[in-house]
């Protein structure tokens, strides 16, 4: 093992020396004492009137200033003429103008030192090459003067906490919550407000990210996961942009605490056409970021209400210290089983109740009351209230239990009588509580909300939300929480020759065999009796493969011979593969046969590597070997993997089951395939500037503790076209 530590460290510290000369100060931004609008203009249906009349209604008490030259005052605000009569350092101007003139204005707001800036103007990256044009302009401007810009293209921001809202929403904020969200879809971000509204939750700071002029996705979660009295940020991503800034930016949420809840989409490729238009974000693929996600304890969702129901339930839940299960109880039997079957379905384990929780519950409820978890009260429980909140006080005192879901679908004329008791509890336990109460009005869900009591409306979004919670809490303790990962590298660095193309098996092979990586015994050979006199040497059986970079798929073609056990045998099949390959293609380069010693039995699986243009290398796993087309098994991370990063992708698989052993056959070599994980992450990475793909497959798993080996690999240099389907 080489200890790369130092020399990790040193890149670390040269990155963060130059993310620092990059960094856009958005404090003025969010919290301006200062506030100019440009093209202000007055009624309130108005984007351009809006601001005005939303700071005004929300009692911003910073100091504001209209720009207008049709009017003398808007809304009672003296109205300046023009920009060069504004005092100089205001930290904040909201410009709604046309696109064309939107640079000019900065430049003019610049001379009079305005601290930041939000563009509501459309017509930017999004509206084709023009737009385009004008939007490069404006990164550039970014750029040179440091001044963070909000959009274009941008619904806006606010931050109720302070009153400043710079947005032309047509909603009137009003719950606010310890939450942060950003958004890169300004009409999906007003969905998610009024959804979680609903709720009885709000935001405090709301930003749409609009095009991104530099100021990016990731810059707003950086600033968010400083302030101290956020508890959650959430988000709707199309795409990133710049990948040490994500990275650092989640690095900042785990070191703050800070749960990160994202809605990526862009998965299918309509979808990501759709993302790459409406925001010109690099969409990337969709795998490739649910990989890094997990990765990186970035809690993804798949909808609105799943995104909505994560950010309420870690806002208003608490977190229990201590490790268990989920007990579920409730007044149907019915409800009690859907829960249950989503704990199994989401990988939640449901508590096993001790023996003394069970026989109290026995003492607390009916006879024909189920006090095995999923724990049925029943309806009857109803006409003794008290008995219903000590048996869910009984449960939630029990060691096992770690979290609590409670259901109930009565009418809401028990409200006044259940509420109080439900507050009580959510007040006094310090584990996981939810009460999931179906078809309740708005009166009871207000006095939910006000009795601080976790709220979710329905049995599956109640168990899909809280498996989120439970996720991230246990990826959580398996995160470093150093500044600087100090890692150990399995492998010496070495720094190839650049080439473009497909190398060949044997050579691939070789490379990967400096990197620590088994491969076969076995020579490449030109004719038939060496190809006898090597098979003598490494001992039968053997194998005999064609050589060629033209034929990549080698079963396809006829062109590999295994378990070749005699003279006779080599013979025959060398002739066999050489008239094979030349009917495959009758163009066939032939670069010579290779002989290997054929290996003993084992478990195929495959192992492959894409460079992606904002991830760098990202390593693919896959059941079945040659097969994982069709066994659709696979999992992808980007690297570099850790040996944790690794185990995790292997467990993943559903072929993880036949790994540990199954009907007499393993357990496999699962420590080595982790390591051989770990070796390609290295391999990629030191090679990224020009290794587009590598494809090794199958690579045989063979028993435990006898290691694991490359049976075939490609490496396919950039600017070649891209042929392994399945990446």
């Amino acid at each position: 093992m080489v200890n790369a530590g130092v020399v990790i460290l040193e890149e670390e510290i040269i990155k963060e020396v130059i993310n620092m000369k990059k960094k856009l100060n958005l404090e003025p931004m969010f919290s301006p004492k200062s506030i100019t609008i440009i093209g202000a203009s007055a009624g309130v249906g108005k984007i351009s009137a809006r601001p005005l009349f939303l700071l005004r209604k929300l009692g911003y008490q910073g100091t504001i200033y209209p720009v207008n030259a049709k009017y003398t005052e808007i809304e009672g605000y003296p109205c300046i003429q023009e920009i060069e009569e504004l005092p100089k350092d205001i930290d904040l101007a909201i410009i709604s103008i046309r696109a064309s003139e939107v640079l000019p204005t900065l430049e003019r707001l610049a001379k009079r030192s305005v601290k930041s800036a939000v563009v509501f103007s459309s017509g930017f990256s999004e509206a084709g090459e023009s737009g385009e044009e004008l939007q490069q302009r404006l990164n550039k401007f970014v750029e040179e003067t440091g001044i963070p810009v909000c959009g274009p293209n941008s619904l806006g921001f606010f931050n109720l906490k302070e009153s400043v809202i710079a947005s032309f929403l047509q909603l009137e904020p009003s719950r606010m919550d310890p939450i942060a969200f950003i958004t890169q879809s300004g009409a999906f971000g007003t969905l998610s407000y009024k959804m979680l509204n609903d709720m009885g939750t709000g935001y405090q700071y709301f930003v749409s990210s609009g095009n991104e002029a530099t100021v990016d996705f990731f810059d707003y979660v950086q600033y968010f996961a400083k302030q101290e009295d956020i508890k959650v940020i959430g988000g709707y991503i199309e795409g990133a942009r710049d990948l040490e800034k994500m990275n650092e930016a989640i690095r900042l949420c785990q070191h703050q605490d800070k749960p990160l809840i994202l809605m990526k989409v862009g998965k299918s490729e309509k979808g990501a056409e759709a993302a790459i238009s409406h925001t010109a974000s690099l969409t990337g693929d969709a795998s490739i970021y649910s990989g890094f996600f997990k990765q990186k304890n970035v809690i993804q969702v798949d909808d609105e209400e799943e995104l909505i129901d994560t950010v309420n339930l870690f806002n208003k839940a608490k977190t229990s210290s201590q490790r268990g299960g989920v007990a579920l109880v409730t007044i149907s039997g019915g409800a009690g089983i859907v829960m249950a079957d989503k704990c199994e379905q989401y990988g939640i384990e449901l508590a096993e109740l001790m023996p003394e929780t069970t026989s109290k519950l026995k003492e607390l409820l009916p006879a024909f009351a189920s006090v095995k978890n999923p724990i049925d009260v029943t309806a009857q429980i109803m006409q003794d209230l008290e008995k219903l909140f000590e048996s869910i006080r009984v449960t939630l005192e029990d060691d096992g239990v770690e979290a609590l879901v409670v259901y109930n679908q009565l009418g809401d004329f028990l409200a006044p009588k259940i509420i109080p008791g439900l507050s009580e509890i959510a007040q006094q336990t310090n584990k996981t509580f939810v009460v999931c109460w179906a078809g309740a009005s708005e009166q009871t869900k207000d006095a939910l909300f006000a009795g601080g009591v976790c709220w979710l409306p329905t049995p599956s979004r109640s168990i899909r939300a809280l498996k989120n919670l439970l996720h991230y809490k246990r990826r959580k303790g398996l995160l470093p929480k150093q500044d600087f990962t100090v890692t150990e590298r399995l492998t010496n660095r070495i720094v190839m020759e650049a080439f473009e193309g497909i190398t060949n098996e044997y050579t691939s092979k070789q490379h990967l065999k400096n990197y620590g990586i088994s491969v076969p015994a076995g020579s490449i050979v030109k004719n038939v009796e060496s190809a006898v006199k090597v098979a003598e040497e490494i001992g039968y059986p053997i194998v005999l493969k064609v050589l060629s970079r033209q034929i990549v798929h080698k079963s396809d073609a006829g062109v590999v011979k295994v378990n070749l056990k005699s003279e006779d045998e080599v013979r025959n099949s060398f002739e066999e593969i050489l008239i094979n390959a030349g009917k495959y293609n009758p163009q066939v380069q032939i670069e010579g046969v290779v002989v290997e010693k054929m290996m003993k039995e084992g478990l195929e699986m495959m192992i492959g590597s894409i460079q992606d243009p904002l991830f760098g290398p990202c390593i693919l796993l896959g059941s079945g070997g040659v097969f994982v087309e069709v066994l659709n098994d696979t999992v992808i991370r980007p690297a570099p993997l850790t040996m944790e990063d690794a185990w995790e992708m292997i467990r993943s698989l559903k072929g993880y089951a036949v790994l540990k052993g199954i009907r007499g056959q393993g357990p496999y070599d699962i420590q080595a395939l982790a390591e051989t994980l770990v070796k390609v992450s290295e391999f990629c990475l030191d090679q990224q500037d020009w290794l587009q793909e590598l494809d090794i497959n199958p690579v045989l798993v063979q028993a435990a503790k006898k290691g694991v080996t490359a049976l075939d690999c490609l490496l396919v240099g950039k600017r070649t076209a891209k042929h392994l389907s399945y990446l």
